[in-house]
């Protein structure tokens, strides 16, 4: 059996920055990488296998912000508060909610610089194996992470699977790696399964290395047509 690489945790809470992520109580959950039901439909073994390693993504964090005035008690011994949420299709009252919400098909625009709009982010901390140019992160892994962002997001906000339609990235500053990076996203606007987000790729302390919109369809709920 293989030996699953171990989370290399300590790349973060080596950093103040992360520290203050990690006990900020409006994230309301903070999980590890973890390999998924594939009965769910869902396997995302990019991040949970193929590039988790000592040298490619050392380590993976996903917290979400669901805004709202939603807050945890932050306890300093506890880091992690639960796993990513798989979804096939949203259960019990959210059913009846998202299935009315996507029959509806309202065009409701989001504020992404409102503190108050759901926020999903990803720590993680890069080595030298995934680089395009030498120390150069490839364009290809940032855009991937930019696109697990916007999708994990729509997972917690939604709590259904979404499939991406678009996907647009502006490359603002090479990264240099190894490193450590913070990946934002946000919703922009939603019209029944359609969504629209947008999201970035940053250093922790202001530097913008990349920008991304993102478009994605939403699992369907009953009889809920685009």
């Amino acid at each position: 059996m293989t030996s699953v690489p171990r989370e290399h945790i300590e790349d973060f809470t080596a950093h103040e920055w992360c520290n203050q992520l990690l006990s900020d109580p409006t994230i309301t959950h903070i999980s590890k990488r973890h390999i998924p039901d594939k009965r769910k439909g869902v396997s995302n073994t990019l991040f949970t296998r193929t590039l988790f390693s000592d040298n490619a993504i050392r380590a993976f964090l996903t917290l979400y912000r669901p805004g709202k005035g939603h807050s945890r008690e932050v306890d300093e011994t506890i880091i992690f508060t639960g796993s990513a949420p798989i979804h096939d299709v949203p259960h019990g009252d959210k059913y009846e909610m998202e299935l009315k919400r996507q029959q509806a098909r309202e065009d409701i625009a989001h504020d992404p610089t409102d503190q108050e709009t759901a926020e999903l982010i990803i720590l993680v901390s890069i080595g030298s194996d995934i680089d395009g140019g030498v120390r150069r992160l490839h364009g290809g892994v940032t855009a991937s992470l930019l696109d697990q962002a916007m999708g994990t997001l729509l997972s917690y906000y939604y709590e259904n699977t979404s499939a991406t339609s678009e996907l647009n990235v502006k490359y603002k500053q090479a990264v240099t790696t190894p490193c450590i990076l913070k990946i934002s996203a946000k919703l922009v606007r939603e019209k029944g399964r359609w969504v629209e987000t947008m999201g970035t790729v940053e250093d922790g302390h202001g530097t913008i290395f990349a920008e991304g919109w993102g478009a994605f369809v939403l699992g369907k709920v009953g009889a809920a047509k685009m």
